[in-house]
């Protein structure tokens, strides 16, 4: 929690997840969302798990499912027994206080509220441009050790090249894949499909390791 950039970036990215939600009707929170199996509704219960879920509920998951979004999924299962306001309440308080995994650093629950947020706004067909420092900072965590591999799978990264054209930022060699940082946030992240301004031999590379 030491670094203020981040801790301003997340509460702001946070707080903007809980307006989108509040707006949203009965059809919307309904909608299958970018996460496999997910609508829009399991995704604010996801978000919300942090403050909605025991510690000791967390472990038991952690220690009973054999990967990291397994156990994400039982949270947010678990979470759905609250009402939507509990809920937005829930999200609401992660904005001070985000759950942060262990060696993970401020850049895991920023990155988890913008790419939920587009797994949300997308399908929605709500546009946001998210501001370019936060951009930078998923981007920058995406390409760490830090994010593999609850975020991002081992060797996601091999013989590919990531470029983004918006702002200044480059990691990898190899293959080219290059667009919006945006874009490339969601490709790096698994949703390459939504990922429809990259262009390079890159991408028909990260778009087969995203399916398997």
């Amino acid at each position: 929690m030491s670094d203020p950039g981040l801790k301003d970036l997340n509460r702001a990215e946070r707080l903007s997840l809980v307006d989108l939600f509040a707006g949203l009707n009965e059809e919307q929170l309904s909608t299958p969302s970018l996460c496999s199996a997910w609508t829009v509704r399991d995704v604010l219960a996801h978000l919300a798990s942090p403050k909605l879920v025991s510690n000791s509920d967390i472990a038991r998951q952690l220690l009973r499912k054999p990967s990291f979004s397994a156990a994400t999924v039982a949270w947010s299962q678990q979470v759905a027994q609250h009402s939507f306001e509990e809920q937005l309440d829930a999200l609401r308080s992660t904005a001070e206080d985000p759950f942060v995994p262990p060696l993970a650093g401020l850049a895991a629950p920023l990155t988890d509220a913008i790419i939920h947020g587009e797994d949300v706004r997308v399908p929605l067909g709500i546009g946001r441009d998210v501001p370019a420092g936060a951009l930078r900072a998923t981007l920058d965590f995406g390409a760490s050790w830090r994010a593999t591999p609850a975020f991002v799978p081992f060797r996601r990264f091999r013989g590919l090249r990531f470029h983004a054209t918006d702002i200044d930022w480059t990691a990898g060699s190899g293959a080219p894949l290059e667009g919006p940082a945006q874009h490339l946030a969601l490709a790096i992240y698994g949703r390459i499909d939504a990922a429809t301004d990259l262009t390079g031999e890159g991408v028909t590379i990260l778009r087969s390791r995203c399916v398997q």
